[in-house]
């Protein structure tokens, strides 16, 4: 059900937050083969109960108030459970503090009702046949219609649970693909931020030059519900402060939209198949009867070999999320977590740890090396920034996800298309960096 739906239904009586969160727990029960939650929250109950209280008295704090949501188990979450990127070597970090915007969660009247499952790691651990949602702490998360299609992670279980209908929202994060691979698969929306609009703080990383969380839903106004409550500055994270605030993204939504520049790409060396070309003209129409304008484009597609600068980032970053938020048991460094998993190997070394013990071997700092490297990528990834300004185009269009917003930092997002042949198609729209705004209002006007 979609996030206006039970606001009517809130606002009508005709069910209550505590309902709703126990249809969120019957309906994980009764998918409990598809995985996608790791850990129900025992804080939910008691924020249902006083939701519904707050809402008999006239107090509502605003769209989510009393709404069940997940976040992804790689954000802290001060609730007595784990944050444990869904690797057992992490059982034992329980958080004292919320992550910034889960915080704002909170005050924002959320019911939270756990920790959704993921790739351990956030994909950055094992060889490449561990399989996208599988972790030494929860296991594996399942496609929810279909277990021969892959989920791609790592935001795997954030993305079942909304194509479920267990939650309305969940969020993920991304790094390179996590929310819109696993979006684009499981059919539902997601929504990746320009980088330093929601506060890394608090989230595991992999890297910061790219780490953002973001919102998936079945729609894309409630993506941008969402994204009103978490898009917050934090004085710890430095990237938060490129954009002026607040935003008003829901607001945005119902303004009249004028005529855009629609850009889509084709790639020389990289040949869509038939069933994107399909998706591609579908949706060309619907823009043009829209009465917007299709710019079309062809380039070559780059390497974009984002693992150097990756593998150099994890491990400096990693260390110093593990030092900072240290807790009783757990381990203190990268090479503990191997470590560990070393000594735990029947459980933790299912399918290795190549890119935890690669990723280890590089320096203990962001040395020269590592900033060439990123000048390097961060300039190829820029050709979609640069498209978008120099062709004064307002979005542009792929059937797939791409490297070039994550590295770059520009926003997505995914809007699914169904299946074609069995196969799940999408659109992925990108945008200026800090136009977040104006590409939820397309989105919306395109999908909503």
């Amino acid at each position: 059900m979609k996030l206006k739906q039970l606001q009517q239904a809130l606002y009508l009586g005709k069910t209550s937050s505590l309902d709703l969160y126990h249809q969120s727990v019957r309906l994980h029960q009764q998918h409990q083969d598809k995985n996608a939650i790791g850990a129900i929250s025992p804080l939910a109950k008691n924020q249902a109960e006083q939701a519904d209280l707050e809402r008999k008295k006239g107090k509502s704090k605003g769209l989510l108030h009393g709404i069940p949501i997940l976040i992804k188990d790689n954000i802290m979450y001060a609730d007595g459970t784990p944050t444990t990127a869904n690797s057992y070597a992490l059982k034992d970090f329980i958080p004292k503090i919320n992550a910034p915007f889960v915080e704002a969660l909170l005050k924002a009247g959320v019911v939270l009702l756990g920790k959704a499952n993921l790739s351990e790691f956030a994909y950055f651990m094992g060889d490449e046949k561990m399989p996208s949602g599988y972790g030494s702490m929860y296991g594996q998360v399942k496609h929810p219609t279909d277990e021969t299609i892959d989920p791609y992670g790592s935001s795997t279980g954030s993305a079942v649970a909304v194509a479920l209908g267990i939650v309305p929202i969940a969020i993920g994060t991304e790094t390179n693909g996590s929310l819109m691979a696993p979006a684009f698969q499981t059919q539902i929306v997601a929504f990746k931020p320009s980088l330093g609009m929601v506060p890394q703080t608090g989230i595991i990383p992999i890297a910061p030059s790219q780490d953002v969380a973001g919102p998936m839903a079945t729609s894309v106004y409630d993506c941008a519900v969402a994204m009103d409550v978490i898009a917050i500055e934090d004085p710890l994270d430095r990237k938060t402060k490129t954009f002026s605030r607040p935003f008003e993204f829901v607001e945005t939504l119902s303004q009249p939209l004028s005529k855009k520049r629609i850009g889509y790409v084709y790639f020389s060396n990289q040949p869509y198949d038939r069933e994107d070309i399909e998706v591609l003209d579908r949706s060309k129409k619907k823009w043009i009867a829209m009465g917007h304008e299709i710019v079309e484009i062809k380039m070559e597609l780059p390497p974009l070999d984002n693992y150097p600068t990756l593998m150099r980032e994890f491990k400096v970053s990693l260390n110093q999320f593990l030092r900072t938020y240290h807790q009783p048991n757990m381990p203190k460094t990268l090479q503990e977590i191997i470590q560990f998993n070393l000594e735990n190997a029947d459980r933790c070394l299912r399918y290795g740890q190549a890119t935890l013990i690669a990723s280890e071997k590089m320096p203990n700092k962001l040395d020269a090396t590592y900033h060439t490297l990123i000048k390097t990528l961060k300039n190829e990834a820029g050709q979609f920034q640069n498209m978008l300004v120099q062709k004064q185009m307002d979005v542009i269009v792929t059937p797939t996800w791409l490297g070039f917003a994550p590295i770059y930092g520009n926003p997505s997002l995914c809007l699914p298309m169904g299946y074609i042949n069995g196969k799940p198609k999408g659109l992925v729209l990108v945008a200026q960096i800090g136009h977040d705004q104006e590409l939820l209002h397309i989105g919306h006007q395109f999908f909503d």
